[in-house]
């Protein structure tokens, strides 16, 4: 928005107001799936992932180079629930240096897990879960020991880790 400088003195102490232009409307954000980028290193490892005879351990998994979830603290937030212990026996699950941006989201996913936890079963080391088909959301679960991993847990909690 163009705003005249208000002194007065012959300048246009009015504002000139454009309609706001709606970026949804106007841009097209393109996301492309890993499959639909072959002969990269990002294909060739869903390729792995997807399959249960050749997907890497929930060690190897952390190891990725997305929102990486092998060691705690490394950059960004960490996030953390409290009340499954206490409310279903079941260990607190963490996330691991989130970027600001994706903060909400980070925690869109804990709130999803620990419903499922709450009111439908248990997860543990291991485990995949799928939280959305469209687009294809696949988590993993690694169980991370007291004092390991960049953690200071006294008990041992589970760390999400990211499959798709």
């Amino acid at each position: 928005m163009r705003k005249g400088n208000g002194t007065g003195k012959g300048a246009r102490a009015t504002a000139v107001r454009r309609r706001r232009r709606d970026p949804r409307r106007l841009v097209v954000i393109g996301i492309t799936p890993p499959d639909l980028a072959p002969g990269t290193a990002a294909a060739r490892s869903d390729r792995r992932r997807a399959a249960r005879a050749t997907r890497p351990t929930g060690a190897a998994l952390a190891k990725l180079p997305w929102l990486s979830q092998e060691r705690a603290y490394r950059a960004g937030y960490y996030l953390l629930t409290h009340g499954l212990r206490r409310h279903a026996r079941h260990p607190e699950i963490e996330v691991c240096n989130v970027p600001g941006v994706l903060l909400r989201a980070a925690q869109d996913l804990l709130n999803d897990v620990a419903d499922f936890v709450l009111n439908d079963g248990r997860v543990k080391d291991g485990d995949t879960m799928l939280l959305g088909e469209d687009p294809l959301a696949v988590v993993g679960f690694r169980e991370i020991g007291t004092r390991r991993s960049g953690t200071v847990h006294d008990l041992p909690v589970l760390r999400v880790v990211f499959l798709r």
